[in-house]
């Protein structure tokens, strides 16, 4: 597709990029406007209605439920958001970026109304895209009336500026009182059940290796969760705790302290966690599933190692025990120019300005 015939689209996400709760979307939206399109944000439902842009992109339709404070505003903002999507301007195509499938962790009042409310959302949608090609197939059985909607897979861009010098990794094992003799094992990001990690604290209990520790790390709103986590975790010393909002910089030193990011998640569709590990140059353990799958295919064995079944001291102590990779990993496809070009050809190519014009070659720089 020619570049240049992007430049005319004009995309309007919900959140966009004033949302700074997850970096996810100024790199993902930063993505786009460097692949020439005009990017901007919806900051309310009822916004929707009034864009004049070609695309309204959709991510995460499960965050109402943390904004709405009673069931009765849960109700309007459905409400507000369904009959937007259904005012918007003729022409104007509802794409959805499919980051899970179900709301992480949900309350049995949202566990009854997402199949309704997220039904009824499909209906209003043209265009689907998930974050590793792997997923698309997914989405699509678990949701058949997508089936008939254009879609892609793409992948989950990696995350910039994120891999800490040598100095600061041994500064921050330092604070630990850990050194460069010890092989940590860790996880770092929200702290939530649906993650597994009571999984992980178990099995590393079971390992004997002396110069093995364990790291876990991130902000938790389930004190009960986090609780249970501390019970497990009591009594070994090589497990260290913390259960704080991290800034950017904490973040970052907590994830380059961990030889290998451990995460033993239950039914998700893409991980930002095990990406930023990537983008770190910190190697990841985690289930097999399709997105795991690609990065490990994309990347290679040394840097996403699966298991299959339950997370055991053995499946542990054997990645422990392996060398770390001969080189960084190559990261290019998950740049956010190369993934913000696929999204605008995808765009284009929804709305009917896809060019017929032979392709003119780009050059990516690295992460």
């Amino acid at each position: 597709m020619d570049i240049q015939s992007t430049t005319s689209l004009h995309v309007a996400s919900w959140p966009g990029d004033k949302d700074t709760q997850n970096p996810f979307l100024t790199i993902f939206l930063g993505g786009l406007r460097q692949a020439g399109l005009r990017v901007s944000s919806l900051e309310t439902v009822e916004a929707i209605s009034g864009t004049e842009a070609d695309i309204v992109l959709i991510h995460w339709p499960e965050r109402i439920f943390a904004e709405a404070g009673s069931r009765w505003k849960l109700a309007g903002i459905i409400h507000d958001l369904l009959s937007a999507l259904k005012a918007r301007p003729a022409g104007t195509k509802v794409v959805w970026l499919v980051h899970n499938t179900e709301p992480h962790d949900a309350r049995p009042l949202q566990q009854l109304i997402w199949p309704t409310y997220i039904a009824a959302l499909i209906r209003q949608v043209d265009g689907i895209l998930t974050l590793s090609p792997g997923t698309l197939d997914i989405v699509r059985r678990r949701y058949p009336a997508l089936a008939r909607v254009s879609g892609e897979g793409m992948w989950h861009p990696a995350y910039r500026d994120v891999v800490l010098a040598p100095a600061g990794r041994a500064a921050a094992r330092a604070e630990l009182e850990w050194d460069a003799t010890h092989r940590v094992l860790g996880y770092c990001g929200q702290i939530r059940p649906y993650k597994g990690l009571e999984d992980l604290v178990r099995a590393f209990r079971g390992c004997a290796g002396p110069d093995l520790r364990l790291l876990i790390a991130g902000m938790t709103r389930n004190r009960a969760y986090s609780a249970s986590l501390a019970a497990m975790a009591a009594g070994d010393p090589r497990i260290v705790l913390r259960f704080d909002t991290l800034s950017a910089e904490a973040f970052r030193a907590a994830t380059a302290v961990c030889d290998i990011t451990v995460a033993p998640f239950r039914r998700y569709l893409h991980s930002g966690s095990l990406v930023y590990s990537l983008s770190a140059q910190t190697p990841v353990l985690t289930p097999r599933t399709p997105f795991a799958s690609d990065l490990r295919s994309l990347l290679g064995p040394d840097w996403v190692h699966l298991y299959d079944g339950d997370l055991t001291p053995k499946v542990l102590e054997t990645t422990a025990a392996m060398p770390p990779p001969a080189r960084p990993p190559d990261l290019a496809s998950l740049s956010g120019e190369v993934v913000g070009l696929q999204a605008a050809t995808f765009f284009a190519r929804l709305v009917g300005r896809a060019s017929t014009t032979p392709p003119r070659r780009v050059s990516f720089g690295g992460i």
